[in-house]
């Protein structure tokens, strides 16, 4: 696997690796996606971090995964160790086919081979108060996400059901899908 073996090279070779198709170009933009590298290729300080011998190297990797992967990691404690629950984590967040989910699962277990999460047990942000752009960070220096997911929401239900039927329907989705609570209507 190509991102395998381009982790503990210096990032000049990995951009300089011939790029015979997009998933080749893949390396660099995960190890930008991780903040290791600025969106010119130049190592960010996270990326000395990560160098360093066990156990800190290894350590710095992981609290960058726990810090893009967030999302993950607040589902599962060990998410890496159950292919499974990555599938469904994936498919769920980003999509894609078949052989997208399973490069994606690939990936970041190849990421996790290399990282220590014994460290921190919560995600932690990394950098000296935001002067480089992170993972975490947009283009405009805003906290980066997950690409929205659009949900369509059809009910049917049968002419005899009531108002109040339909309004419990309505609640339960903004409590079990946009995570609101209460009987507040805002």
């Amino acid at each position: 696997m190509l991102l395998a073996a381009s982790l503990r090279r210096p990032p000049s070779t990995i951009l300089r690796t011939k790029v015979t198709t997009t998933n080749d170009a893949t390396p660099a933009g995960v190890l930008k996606k991780l903040g290791l590298l600025s969106t010119a290729g130049e190592p960010l300080e996270p990326y000395t971090d990560f160098m360093q011998s066990p156990p800190s190297g290894p350590r710095a990797l992981g609290v960058r995964i726990k810090q893009v992967y967030k999302a993950l990691f607040e589902t599962s404690h060990e998410p890496h160790k159950n292919a499974e629950e990555l599938r469904t984590f994936f498919n769920i967040h980003s999509g894609g086919g078949e052989r997208a989910l399973d490069y994606q699962v690939q990936t970041f277990k190849a990421l996790c081979d290399y990282a220590d999460f014994s460290g921190s047990s919560e995600p932690v942000s990394l950098g000296s108060g935001g002067a480089s752009a992170g993972p975490a960070d947009g283009p405009t220096g805003t906290p980066a996400q997950l690409p929205p997911v659009r949900i369509d929401l059809h009910i049917h239900l049968p002419e005899n059901k009531s108002a109040r039927d339909y309004e419990s329907i309505i609640q339960d989705i903004a409590k079990y899908i946009y995570g609101r609570g209460g009987t507040d209507r805002g």
